[in-house]
């Protein structure tokens, strides 16, 4: 890319719009060329100087986020977007990405991991943020089915009430590490990445009081 890296901000919330474009004005490599309070203003904005960049707030008046990318996006293909948000439920990242966005970042991220980021979705990649990943694979596994067997039905139970492995083997007449591989296989199979969340995952699912 030869010259600076144009790149427009599209936020309604006055101090952070200051803090980011404080933040651009020290990158050397890039070039503000405007500032929107929303969506319908970002695409006003792109019309009258094409950016490289958007980062774009999702909730704003007149005319959301996800709506002035997907606009944006049709328009000026090569602009990449980035939605840059307070929220990251599984529904408002499904709209910025389906809208077209390139990158679903958090406003709490450092000024040094956003220009990282930035460079990262200029040179091709995606880059969404974990706890928004984290989000969208709890709503593609709430209502995935999984087959358990009894044992691990039982077993489900006992982790819902707080056991070790040490007393759920010694109520199943199990070794410990045999207990510890069927719970590794569980929340393997569940997607769950805790103890805990394989408890919220058989409650959720009313797998608890099932057997035993």
């Amino acid at each position: 890319m030869n010259g600076k890296i144009k790149i427009l901000i599209a936020d309604d919330h006055p101090l952070l719009t200051a803090g980011l474009k404080l933040a651009i004005e020290n990158w050397e490599d890039f070039t503000l060329t405007g500032v929107a309070s929303n969506g319908k203003e970002a695409v006003e904005l792109c019309e009258k100087d094409v950016p490289d960049i958007v980062l774009l707030d999702m909730q704003m008046p007149v005319q959301s986020g996800a709506e002035a990318a997907a606009i944006i996006k049709k328009r000026f293909p090569e602009t990449h977007l980035v939605a840059l948000t307070t929220f990251y439920d599984a529904e408002t990242v499904d709209s910025a990405l389906k809208a077209g966005c390139d990158g679903f970042l958090l406003k709490t991220l450092a000024p040094d991991r956003l220009r990282a980021s930035i460079y990262s979705i200029l040179n091709g990649m995606s880059v969404i943020d974990g706890e928004a990943m984290e989000q969208l694979r709890k709503r593609e596994t709430a209502h995935l089915k999984v087959d358990f067997s009894e044992r691990e039905i039982e077993t489900l139970g006992y982790i819902c009430g707080g056991m070790s492995n040490k007393e759920i083997a010694e109520r199943l007449k199990l070794q410990p590490g045999t207990v510890k591989n069927m719970i590794s296989m569980m929340l393997n199979k569940t997607f769950c990445v805790s103890r805990a969340d394989l408890a919220r995952y058989a409650v959720e699912h009313h797998l608890v009081g099932k057997s035993g």
